[in-house]
């Protein structure tokens, strides 16, 4: 690699580097006890989860009827 390429990349990879995004205080500085931290909050495992147990089989005629269209 040339002596002339070596600047420019520098160059090329302070430039991207000041588009990235910043690293919040807490992820940035861990060992700081100052720093604020987001909330811990507790979220069940299970929120929102349904439950697929066997059903017992129902009249196909009657399950036609209460998803056809309505005369």
């Amino acid at each position: 690699m040339s002596l002339m390429k070596v600047p420019l990349l520098m160059a090329v990879g302070l430039a991207l580097g000041a588009c990235s995004a910043t690293v919040p205080d807490h992820l940035a500085r861990p060992a700081d006890p100052n720093v604020r931290v987001p909330a811990v909050a507790y979220r069940s495992v299970t929120a929102g989860a349904s439950t697929f147990r066997p059903a017992e089989p129902k009249d196909w005629q009657e399950l036609n009827r209460q998803v056809g269209p309505k005369s």
